[in-house]
């Protein structure tokens, strides 16, 4: 279909849900909802998003019931009972051996099979968090999603937890780890820059670019033109989702359009690591044109 009827009507439902309520201050709830609309928007157009709010809605009753007095309890407690609950009681599992699998960006579908990667069981770790009234932070970590607790605002103190890896808190030489095994090429170091709470937008454009992947590998052109749309859509100078619109235009056979988008990545993103590969699609398309 190219860019034409179909994704068009799928763009304007997304603007209308999710782009234009976007105020990045939003509740956990509604960052649950925004990656719900994903889902219905991409896979499943029959999804009731409210059935699944109150699906979390119930799971974080029965936590209330079993976690009575949390203002009572060091923070670390807290995690400690939260984290028997969700992955014992509740039975919710890191998606170790179909971690690509793009159902794992699929709030719907975690909430179904209990199974996920970092940031889909975030969300819902966060959004359950928030029955106790202990706030948790997403954290845009670089290839791994993580959860934050502020102990102090003023001395910047805080509690780092992994809820693919049961939960587990995070000391500094861990993150490192992670951190390096990530960039084994770049020297970079844990700091509160990367630690920071990442905002509504971070965490859907990481969502869509984690689906993106998905359906690039089986080669899905109309989804993987859906996903950058929407994308685009949050971030119009996202450099990866400006190259990724000049390929699927370059696949569409409109030259002049996708060379536009190349020399735009180029001038976003000139230390690109793909630049090579794209400045040789750009004298491709010259020659062909």
């Amino acid at each position: 279909m190219g860019f034409e009827y179909h994704n068009n009507y799928h763009i304007k439902d997304w603007k209308k849900n999710v782009v234009e309520e976007i105020n990045e201050k939003e509740s956990i709830k509604e960052i649950s909802e925004y990656a719900l609309h994903i889902a219905r928007i991409i896979n499943y157009p029959n999804l009731s998003i409210d059935n699944y709010i109150k699906q979390i809605e119930g799971i974080g009753v029965e936590l209330k019931a079993k976690i009575k007095t949390p203002k009572e309890m060091r923070p670390t407690h807290i995690i400690e009972k939260f984290n028997e609950f969700f992955f014992m009681d509740k039975k919710f599992q890191p998606n170790v051996n179909d971690y690509y699998n793009p159902n794992n960006n699929y709030l719907n579908i975690v909430l179904e099979k209990k199974t996920g990667i970092p940031i889909t069981l975030s969300i819902i770790y966060i959004h359950l968090a928030s029955f106790l009234n202990f706030e948790l932070q997403p954290v845009n970590f670089p290839s791994h999603f993580l959860v934050k607790y502020t102990l102090d605002k003023e001395s910047e103190e805080y509690i780092i937890i992994d809820p693919f890896n049961k939960g587990r808190i995070m000391d500094d030489y861990i993150l490192q780890d992670l951190l390096n095994k990530v960039n084994p090429k770049l020297s970079m170091s844990v700091s509160n820059s990367i630690l920071e709470k990442a905002s509504t937008s971070q965490i859907l454009i990481r969502l869509l670019n984690n689906l993106k992947i998905g359906y690039i590998e089986v080669d899905d052109l109309q989804k993987i033109e859906l996903i950058n749309e929407m994308i685009l859509s949050l971030d119009r100078f996202n450099p990866e989702a400006i190259r990724d619109k000049g390929m699927i235009l370059y696949r569409y056979k409109k030259f002049e359009e996708s060379l536009r988008n190349f020399y735009q990545y180029i001038e976003l993103n000139p230390e690109a690591e793909d630049i090579d590969k794209v400045l040789e699609l750009i004298r491709q398309i010259r020659n062909t044109m």
